[in-house]
This record gives structure tokens, C-alpha cells and sequence, in this order.
């Protein structure tokens, strides 16, 4: 390893080690992983994916094999079906206005409601008694079971769909959202963790003791390393933990691109962090206090924030000039491609192309950040203005 490299990965080195030994951290990544299991599992655990369950009432005459059938019928169409005799009809309709029962029933003909028809039952009911006078038929004519078959068997069709259905699709939007929502505050954490820690040490003189090894650039490079891997590895146990409470839970009310989600989340944490912290950290080096943190970090903040919305105009409408030129700009892309991939239906060069623009005004970022860095960074006492600056790196 070169000496600059090595300058680089000892300044690294040390944020991490300062970092992940913290209190602080530990804490910190306990709880997000907590809250995002509990975010996974407790909708499953309180019957979230749950069928829904209905009660049908039986009166009069009946088949043995009914019961059966509608149980059978209920599964197949997503819904879980109990049934319960009645003596007599009277019963019955009583049960019916008590809201006791879903439907009743009567001889096998007549299906009586309460008010409201609910056309995913009624359909569960009529292919139930359905059935039993197909097998009634089939059994008075003499079929064979393979003629049966033949006669009743449902064509062997496949089924595709063009879009995803209308609810994978509002699962899929909601977990965009909650992509997006990471995202920004993982951001901005860690970001102003840089800013912060380019003002302490600017404002305690260690800069120059520092600056006396090792070059600006080193270390700049070495801050935005360090703090970034502790980002990394704490935004990659909460990812982990977050899958295996999805592989665990088999919560059915996340959508099928949950996994693909989640992973996508850290590639564009590593992009979206490399862009801003550069900005974080140059910001930093321009104050030389922390009561002025908060002036210099807005500005950079600002920046997520439109990423933040144009996410959100993204959701509503990916096809629309919003996500297309959000994916594409480097300062809102990690945020609006996290929500569009979280969609699904992303082409693999939009995907490619919004990375590499990213990372190519990430690397020209950093040349030019280094350069103000070196000229602000031991100047003392008052804001720097970015033209003295880049002036002050010639001299």
C-alpha cells in the first residue's frame, strides 16, 4: 500500500474505530433493527395476511359433501369458510340480522343476505353447489372418472398479467416510500456526522497537528471512508435483519420485490452517500464553529429534500418527465430510483445510466472539493467564502 493510501486508510481506521465503539451506535443500530423487524412481523403477527373468514348458514336440504365443497371453493378463491346448521329457517335469518353468519343458505338454492351481497363469497357459494349437481349428473349418466374429467376439466391455460395487480402495486408503492424514507435519513445522518466532524476538528486545532502528516485530500478521503463504512455496516445489519424477518415472518402483505428492494437501498446508500458527504464535508471546512453548523448544513439538506419530494411525484407517477429527469440528475437519483426499482419494471440500462452519471460528478465532486478543503481548512475564526477558498489552495 502507497503512503497516501495508507495516510487515506489510517485516517479511516480511526473514525471507524472511534465510531462503532460508541455507546452511541450500538444503541442506535438496536433500535432500527428493532423497529424494523417489529414493521415486518407485527402486521403478520395480528392476522395482517390473513384470508378473511366467513360464515355461512345451512338450512334445509343439503348434501352431506357441501360443507366440504364450500370450504374447498373458499380456499380457492382466497377465502376461509366455515359453515353452520341451522333446524329451521327462522334460526337462521335470526343468526343472519345478528351478523352471526355472512349468508344463509336454504335447500341448496336460495342464498339469503343481510343487506350487502358479497360478490367474492356468493361466487365461493355458487361454485360449491355447482360442483355437487356436477357430480349428481356425471353420476345418474355412468361417466368414468376420465370422461368426467374430460367434460368438466378446465382448459389448460396459462394465466400472465402485464402489470402487477392493483394491490401488489400499492404494496409495492408503500414500500418504496419506506425505501425513500431510510434512504434520506440515512443520508443526512451520517452527512452531517462528516460536517461535524470536519468543524471538531477544525475548532480544536487537531486539523493541524493532522495536517502536518498527512495531505487535505487524505485527509478528507479518510473522514468520508471511515464514517461511511460505520454508515454502511449499520445500514447493512438493519437491511439483513429486515430480510430475515421477511423470510421468517412470510408476511403476505409485503410485495414479491421486497428482497430486491432492500438491496437495491444499499447500492444507492454507498452512491448517495459518496455524493453528499463530499458536499458535507466541504461545507464543514468552511465554519470554524458549531453554532454555525447548522447555516452551512441547510443549503446541502436542501438538496435531499427535492430528492425527497421528486421521490414521492416519482411514486405517483414513474412514467411521468419528473421521475425521468429525478433518476437522472445525480442529487435527486438515489431517492427517485430507489422508489422506481421498488416498483419494478426498470430497464437495465435507465438503471446503469443514472448510476454512472452519479458516480462520474461524485469522482469530479471530490477533485474539487479537495481543492476547497485544502484552501479552508486551517483558516480560523470566521466563515470562509468558497472564492477565498479556492484561492487559498494556490498559495
Amino acid at each position: 500500500m502507497t503512503g497516501g493510501w495508507r495516510s487515506l486508510w489510517l485516517v479511516a481506521r480511526r473514525e471507524w474505530d472511534q465510531r462503532v465503539r460508541s455507546l452511541s451506535f450500538r444503541l442506535s443500530t438496536l433500535l432500527s433493527i428493532l423497529i424494523v423487524v417489529a414493521l415486518i412481523a407485527v402486521p403478520e403477527m395480528y392476522g395482517g395476511g390473513s384470508e378473511p373468514t366467513h360464515t355461512v348458514g345451512l338450512v334445509g336440504d343439503s348434501g352431506a359433501e357441501l360443507p366440504a365443497s364450500l370450504r374447498s371453493a373458499g380456499e380457492e378463491m382466497g377465502l376461509s369458510v366455515r359453515v353452520r346448521e341451522f333446524a329451521d329457517e327462522s334460526s337462521g335469518r335470526a343468526a343472519l340480522r345478528s351478523e352471526d353468519i355472512s349468508a344463509l343458505l336454504v335447500d341448496q338454492r336460495d342464498l339469503v343476505w343481510r343487506a350487502e351481497v358479497d360478490q367474492g363469497l356468493q361466487a365461493a357459494v355458487i361454485s360449491a353447489v355447482q360442483a355437487l349437481d356436477r357430480r349428481e349428473a356425471i353420476a345418474e349418466l355412468g361417466l368414468t372418472s376420465e370422461e368426467a374429467g374430460r367434460l368438466i376439466g378446465p382448459p389448460d391455460l396459462r394465466s400472465t398479467s402485464l402489470e402487477p395487480a392493483a394491490a401488489e402495486r400499492s404494496a409495492r408503492r408503500d414500500l418504496g416510500f419506506v425505501a425513500v424514507v431510510m434512504l434520506f435519513m440515512a443520508i443526512a445522518f451520517y452527512g452531517g456526522f462528516v460536517l461535524v466532524g470536519v468543524v471538531e476538528e477544525k475548532s480544536s486545532r487537531v486539523v493541524e497537528v493532522l495536517l502536518a502528516r498527512i495531505r487535505p485530500a487524505q485527509l478528507l478521503g479518510g473522514k468520508i471512508l471511515g464514517i461511511g463504512l460505520v454508515g454502511l455496516a449499520q445500514f447493512a445489519l438493519v437491511v439483513g435483519s429486515a430480510l430475515v424477518a421477511v423470510s421468517l415472518s412470510g408476511n403476505t402483505l409485503l410485495p414479491s420485490t421486497t428482497p430486491s428492494t432492500l438491496g437495491w437501498i444499499l447500492f444507492w446508500f454507498v452512491t448517495g452517500y459518496a455524493f453528499y458527504s463530499v458536499l458535507f464535508a466541504t461545507a464543514g471546512s468552511l465554519i470554524s464553529r458549531q453554532e454555525e453548523a447548522q447555516s452551512v448544513q441547510f443549503p446541502v439538506t436542501a438538496f435531499l429534500l427535492v430528492g425527497y419530494v421528486v421521490a414521492f411525484q416519482a411514486a405517483a407517477a414513474p412514467e411521468g418527465v419528473a421521475a425521468l429527469v429525478g433518476s437522472l440528475l445525480p442529487p435527486t437519483a438515489p431517492m427517485v430510483m430507489t422508489v422506481l426499482m421498488a416498483q419494478g419494471g426498470v430497464a437495465w440500462w435507465h438503471v446503469a445510466l443514472s448510476a454512472a452519471l452519479l458516480m462520474a460528478t461524485t469522482y469530479g465532486m471530490v477533485l474539487l472539493a479537495g481543492r476547497l478543503y485544502s484552501g479552508a481548512v486551517l483558516r480560523l475564526g470566521r466563515r470562509v467564502r468558497l472564492r477565498e477558498a479556492w484561492r487559498g489552495a494556490e498559495g
